[in-house]
């Protein structure tokens, strides 16, 4: 029962960080992705396999070991800053939380959406992430859209109209109240 066991984990972790490399690869060299909630449950499924099996490998000075090790010491180091707090654990936990945390989706229409992208402990304000769906599983990415002196959009007030060629996003801010401005971005 435990190979059995430890043959699907393996597979799944194996098959889980595949995945999220070529994703990585991919993102990196295009402007294309897994759509936000599919690329978050890849990464889980490889930590969390990946946790699991540092279990079934607690043999010493063995290299697959210290390769399962690395997620020991993640969960290791989220479980001791969770409990300590404080800036040095925010930090930490900053580094270590970094390529798992998923975008914060703010706004969504028509299949346009803007997040927040994580930056970690003591990110600057109102830079925000432009992606659009495509085929259920991919986003495309637009880039950062960044509002530093604007202060933060008011997304009540967004509105997103797009065509073949463009998309344009009218908005507010919280420091202009009712000045309505527009951000066009070429597909």
């Amino acid at each position: 029962m435990k190979t059995r066991l430890q043959k699907i984990l393996i597979r799944i972790h194996l098959t889980t960080l595949l995945v999220a490399i070529l994703n990585v690869l991919i993102k990196s060299l295009t402007a294309y992705s897994l759509e936000g909630n599919i690329e978050f449950g890849v990464k889980i499924l490889t930590v969390i396999s990946g946790l699991i099996l540092f279990f079934f490998y607690l043999k010493p000075f063995k290299k697959i070991n210290f390769y399962f090790s690395i997620y020991a010491t993640i969960a290791g180091l989220l479980i001791i800053g969770l409990t300590f707090r404080g800036i040095f654990w925010a930090l930490v936990l900053s580094v270590v939380l970094f390529p798992l945390i998923p975008d914060d989706k703010e706004f969504e229409e028509n299949g346009i959406i803007i997040s927040t992208p994580f930056q970690g402990f003591m990110a600057p304000c109102c830079s925000y992430q432009i992606k659009e769906r495509q085929l259920l599983i991919f986003e495309k990415d637009y880039g950062k859209w960044n509002l530093e002196g604007e202060g933060p959009v008011e997304f009540e007030t967004v509105k997103i109209n797009s065509n073949a060629n463009e998309i344009e996003i009218t908005y507010s801010t919280d420091f202009d109240e009712g000045f309505m401005k527009k951000k066009k971005i070429k597909r």
